[in-house]
């Protein structure tokens, strides 16, 4: 029977050793393969919201264009609006100007009126805002009568209270007219009058005299 010496410290400790060693190296192969697997899904991971991200600036893009050529097509139709709009008025003051010649030169074709020194061919009163109104009028003077009418113009505004007629004056202006003569211009109510009429007045001068006078309904002709 043969017999075993018994191992000394030494060679179980490199025994030991060696086992250490091995699951060491394999503890260190299996960190790297997590580390490389952990890395590939990561980068997997970041190539997707990368893509995502590319797809999301992509639609974003879009939108924008969108919006930008919403914008532009906005800006030609306010565009559009402000110059009808412009054309509107132009045409609205083009009428009322022939309006007014019109009401001239019937007035010049069917007058003969010796007994007076003047008179309205032409009387209106349109609003152009809050307690503000536009008149335009056309005074001819008679026939036969002196080279120039020197007086006074004055407007009214006539306003209906209970059934009863109540009288807001404006302070007179001096006028004169050859021959014939326009006037335009704007007047301010004081606040709370609704008119319901105007009237204008021709005088003499620093008198109550009245030789010519029209009344309008606001609007009317």
């Amino acid at each position: 029977m043969a017999l075993r010496p018994n191992p000394t410290w030494m060679s179980q400790l490199g025994r030991y050793g060696v086992v250490v060693l091995l699951m060491g190296g394999a503890l260190l192969a299996g960190i790297a393969y997590g580390l490389r697997s952990g890395q590939a899904q990561a980068r997997a991971s970041v190539s997707s919201e990368a893509a995502a991200l590319m797809r999301n600036a992509s639609a974003l893009a879009e939108a924008n264009n969108k919006l930008a050529a919403q914008a532009q097509q906005l800006q030609i139709t306010e565009s559009a609006r402000a110059a009808l709009a412009s054309d509107l008025a132009d045409a609205q003051q083009d009428l009322a100007r022939s309006r007014e010649s019109l009401a001239f030169f019937e007035t010049l074709l069917t007058t003969n009126d010796r007994a007076h020194q003047v008179s309205f061919a032409l009387c209106e009163f349109d609003a152009a805002g809050k307690g503000l109104w536009h008149y335009r009028l056309l005074v001819v003077q008679g026939v036969n009568q002196a080279p120039e009418f020197d007086g006074q113009l004055t407007l009214t505004a006539l306003t209906k209270n209970n059934g009863k007629t109540a009288r807001t004056e404006m302070p007179s202006q001096p006028v004169r007219v050859k021959h014939y003569q326009r006037f335009e211009g704007d007047l301010t109510l004081p606040a709370g009058v609704e008119p319901d009429a105007f009237e204008a007045t021709l005088g003499i001068k620093d008198t109550r005299a009245s030789l010519a006078q029209c009344q309008k309904k606001p609007g009317g002709v």
